[in-house]
C-alpha cells in the first residue's frame, strides 16, 4: 500500500503571546509553547490563546517542548545544545545531550510517548527515540526533507513537519510513512509550521515569524 498523499486548507486559531513560538504541546491543563526570542514556557487556553501561566528557561533558541506525565521538556537550540527537564515551577530537572547535533545547532521537536522521548534534528534530518533516563538511542529514522521540525503524536501515527516544504509526515513507530499532508498556498495557509501538537483530530501547528497558531482537520 503506498503512501497517502493530500493537499489541506489551514484554519488560524490566534496568535501567541510570545514574539517567536517554536514548539507546541496540547495537555488537559492547556497547550504549552516554548518561544526562542524570549524563552519562556507559557501555558496557554486552547479557545483563545490566552496565557494562563508562564516561566523563564535558560535554554537558548528554543524549539521543541513536550509533557512527560510530570515535567515538561524543552529543547535548547543553540548552545547549550540539550534536551532540558523542567518542573512546572521552572525549576530544572535535568538535562540529555541532543543525538545528531551540529555544533550550532540541535533538536527542533519534542514528543512524549509510552516512556520514550521522540525527537527530531535538523542537521542530521533524522528522529530519533531516546531513552529518558540516559539520552541513548533506542531506534532512528530518516526525517522528511532536510528542516524536519515540529512533531505530534495521534495515537496511531507520529507526525514530523517539514518546514520548508509545508507538509505533514505520518509514520508508524517503525518508520515507516503512511500520509503525507501539504498545505495549501494562500492567505490563511501562508505561515510555516513549526512547532506542532495533536489535538482533537487536528495538528496544531505555530510559525515563529508570524506568531500564528493554526490547525489542520486529518479526518480519516
Amino acid at each position: 500500500m503506498g503512501i497517502v498523499e493530500e493537499v489541506v486548507h489551514a484554519r488560524f486559531r490566534w496568535h501567541t503571546p510570545g514574539p517567536q513560538p517554536n514548539g507546541m504541546q496540547a495537555t488537559d491543563a492547556g497547550i504549552w509553547v516554548i518561544d526562542q526570542h524570549d524563552l519562556n514556557v507559557y501555558l496557554l487556553d486552547p479557545e483563545t490563546g490566552q496565557e494562563r501561566s508562564r516561566f523563564a528557561t535558560a535554554t537558548s533558541h528554543s524549539s521543541g517542548i513536550t509533557w512527560d506525565g510530570e515535567a515538561l521538556w524543552v529543547a535548547s537550540t543553540f548552545p547549550p545544545i540539550e534536551l532540558f527537564r523542567f518542573d512546572l515551577d521552572g525549576r530544572e530537572l535535568g538535562r540529555l545531550p541532543t543525538p545528531g547535533a551540529s555544533e550550532r545547532s540541535g533538536a527542533h521537536g519534542l514528543e512524549w510517548i509510552d516512556g520514550s522521548l521522540w525527537v527530531t534534528v535538523p542537521p542530521s534530518a533524522t528522529t530519533y527515540r531516546l531513552d529518558p533516563a540516559t539520552g541513548s538511542i533506542l531506534h532512528q529514522f530518516p526525517a522528511p526533507g532536510n528542516r524536519p521540525h515540529g512533531i505530534a503524536w495521534d495515537g496511531n501515527l507520529l507526525w514530523v513537519a517539514e518546514t520548508s516544504h509545508r507538509t505533514f509526515t505520518g509514520y508508524s513507530l517503525d518508520g515507516t510513512a503512511h500520509r503525507v499532508v501539504r498545505l495549501a498556498e494562500g492567505p490563511v495557509e501562508g505561515p510555516e509550521p513549526h512547532g506542532m501538537t495533536y489535538l482533537a483530530g487536528e495538528l496544531w501547528y505555530c510559525d515563529a515569524n508570524t506568531r500564528a497558531v493554526c490547525t489542520v482537520a486529518l479526518g480519516a
